[in-house]
């Protein structure tokens, strides 16, 4: 079952300039899109645990973002 929903992912697409979308492509999107979040997510606690806290803030985020090159 995919985190994000299918609905959400074929309105991203529709806005980035295409008015059909498959259900695949829409499924492809959430995955690829739950990776990446994944790996922002380890990142920014990466970046908390190094600043000795247990809560991830906006900063981690941010920070996590520039590590990553996005």
């Amino acid at each position: 079952m995919p985190e994000f929903s299918l609905a959400s992912m074929e309105r991203i697409l529709r806005k980035a300039g295409n008015e059909r979308v498959s259900k695949d492509a829409s499924l492809e999107l959430s995955a690829v899109l739950e990776s990446f979040g994944k790996e922002m997510g380890r990142e920014a606690v990466r970046k908390a645990e190094q600043e000795g806290i247990k809560t991830i803030k906006k900063r981690h985020i941010k920070a996590a973002a520039r590590e990553l090159e996005i």
